[in-house]
């Protein structure tokens, strides 16, 4: 009897010693599957971050500049844009989508202004649906406890006119800006361009005096300009203006952003 329960114990041990190896196997067959699934959606987690981001950075800059002509042929700042976002590997069709955006949907141009603090905007965006935008914008405002306000009266409109330059020196450039009425212009001597700022107010006087001395208007962009700029010291709050301006840039209907702060520059990077 107990040399035949010594023989049950021994085969029970074998048996246990068996199925406890393929268990344990098993387990760890199963937990490295898991692994390897959490690992590929980490990877396709942040690919589809990146993807995003490209997508949010680029393609609002393409469809603000197709709004003035999408015809690559005609635009080299947008033709520039895209070949920008290609090789900053934006998708085919997401800038085809941008380019045509003007075309294939019904956009409506709209303004908000905002306020939190010394710090005061007015945010141009492109909709589809205005009121999910605002709510969208709602959202961000209540995150740095900032609120919608009216403060477009505190800003003044300026245009950006770009021309095809024409081969004359420095001297004959300012003096051909004098003549347009502004002494504010920027050269692009490689894409030959010239681009003029004036105030809004004056451009009936400032297209009679380019069509005078027969330069081609290539695009028109404006901006607004705050009246009374500040500059913001407070630590604290330059993080909440900060993490205010990314949420709004990483929203495709926000087309531009005019502030009023004049060191954005020292603290939002």
């Amino acid at each position: 009897r107990i040399q035949i329960l010594f023989e049950h114990m021994s085969v029970m041990n074998s048996i246990v010693s068996k199925y406890a190896f393929r268990s344990t196997y098993c387990i760890h067959r199963n937990l490295a599957g898991h692994a390897h699934w959490q690992n590929i959606a980490k990877i396709k987690g942040a690919n589809d971050a990146k993807k995003s981001k490209l997508l949010t950075v680029w393609v609002p800059k393409i469809r603000t500049e197709a709004k003035n002509e999408s015809d690559l042929g005609r635009n080299p700042a947008l033709r520039r844009l895209v070949e920008e976002a290609e090789r900053a590997g934006v998708p085919k069709s997401a800038i085809t989508s941008a380019v045509n955006a003007w075309k294939n949907q019904e956009f409506q141009e709209v303004q908000y202004g905002v306020q939190g603090g010394d710090f005061i905007a007015l945010i141009d965006c492109a909709t589809t649906s205005v009121g999910k935008t605002k709510n969208d914008i709602q959202t961000f405002l209540r995150r740095v406890n900032f609120q919608y306000a009216s403060v477009d009266f505190q800003f003044d409109k300026v245009k950006e006119v770009t021309c095809e330059l024409p081969d004359m020196s420095d001297d004959d450039i300012l003096e051909m800006a004098l003549l347009c009425g502004t002494e504010e212009y920027m050269v692009d001597r490689n894409n030959k361009t010239i681009t003029f700022i004036i105030d809004a107010n004056d451009e009936k006087e400032f297209t009679s005096e380019v069509k005078k001395l027969n330069l081609n208007i290539k695009t028109v962009n404006y901006f607004y300009v705050h009246q009374n700029p500040v500059s913001i010291e407070d630590p604290e709050f330059q993080e909440k203006v900060v993490k205010f301006l990314k949420m709004l840039y990483g929203h495709s209907d926000i087309e531009n952003v005019h502030h009023n702060l004049e060191n954005i520059d020292d603290f939002m990077n």
